[in-house]
């Protein structure tokens, strides 16, 4: 017998010893997907090919507001040196500004060359559009640029990963669009079998009603939230329309996209049942007439999810009330 236990132990004694080995070659072999020091070339969202050569990198300068939200949300803050004049979030961002820790390079449409190459950024986020000039200038001093220029919810998606390879957090972007999937299929699972109800969105008024057609982003969000925006059957992403129409069209729902604009323009829920004829509005007469956000409604940055909630909670409350 005490051979055999004599046995046993040292049995036990090399699965120990095995398992230990194991572990500590686990460990040094496998790590998470990583940044490796080295230039890197990634292809943006305009088709451009852009190499990295300070990877990963260490001071980063943000040219839009939804590029700032991706980066904080991946963690980047304190490689954050430089960001526009209407990057307001995270909190932190607005703070750090104020207390001059982080260079502000100009408005979203006229950003300052100077300032920004001065600041020696390793990368640059940038978007589409009114900033394609600002890009090509940039380029054109060899400065790394990234367009990040997405379209729609998906786009957002992919946009996030695509900051996350630039900036060495590739791992932490997948979480994060891992979770932001996850949490549009509950919406989509709770909403798919739900009647639909017809919505109308306005961020502005000038002496017509500025709203969201079907070649918007929101136009896809309200879809996804299980509605119908009313102005779905026009391509263009943004148009003005008029009490007729939208008579016409007789929302169930009415939604404020507040931002700068609607503020400039008084645009209240009391101001909209004011409006003349609108009483006969469906949205009106059962005081259905709500507000959001603008920022997390048209940026496309991690808080399009809250977007997509926030909508799916005020369609449905039923649902998710």
């Amino acid at each position: 017998m005490p051979t055999k236990r004599k046995i046993i132990v040292l049995v036990l004694a090399l699965v120990i010893v095995i398992g230990v080995t194991g572990v500590i070659v686990w460990q040094q072999f496998y790590k998470p997907e990583e940044a490796v020091a080295g230039p890197i070339s990634v292809i943006d969202d305009v088709g451009r090919n852009v190499t990295i050569t300070g990877y990963p990198p260490e001071r980063i300068v943000s040219l839009a507001p939804s590029c700032t939200e991706i980066l904080f949300a991946l963690g980047l803050g304190d490689k954050v040196v430089g960001v526009d004049e209407y990057s307001d979030y995270p909190p932190e961002v607005k703070e750090r500004v104020e207390a001059g820790n982080l260079t502000t390079v100009g408005s979203f449409e006229a950003i300052s060359i100077e300032l920004v190459v001065g600041l020696e950024p390793d990368l640059i986020l940038a978007t589409g559009g009114v900033q394609r000039v600002v890009v090509e200038s940039l380029e054109g001093l060899g400065q790394p640029v990234v367009v990040l220029y997405p379209k729609g919810f998906d786009g957002t998606l992919a946009d996030i990963s695509l900051a996350g390879k630039a900036t060495g957090q590739i791992d932490k972007a997948e979480a994060l669009v891992a979770d932001m999937q996850r949490k549009a299929q509950e919406i989509a699972d709770k909403t798919r079998d739900a009647p639909k109800p017809r919505v109308y969105i306005e961020y502005f008024f000038d002496g017509g009603y500025w709203s969201y057609g079907g070649g918007s982003d929101v136009n896809e969000l309200v879809s996804m939230a299980g509605g119908i925006n009313v102005f779905a059957g026009f391509a263009s992403a943004y148009l003005s329309t008029s009490t007729e129409e939208i008579l016409k069209a007789n929302p169930e729902i009415i939604i404020i996209s507040k931002g700068a604009m609607a503020i400039s323009s008084g645009l209240t829920p009391e101001e909209i049942k004011k409006r003349p004829g609108w009483s006969e509005i469906y949205a009106v007469q059962k005081d259905q007439i709500y507000e959001i956000e603008e920022s997390i409604l048209v940026r496309p940055s991690p808080r399009v999810v809250n977007a997509l909630e926030a909508l799916a909670n005020l369609l449905h409350p039923e649902l998710f009330g």
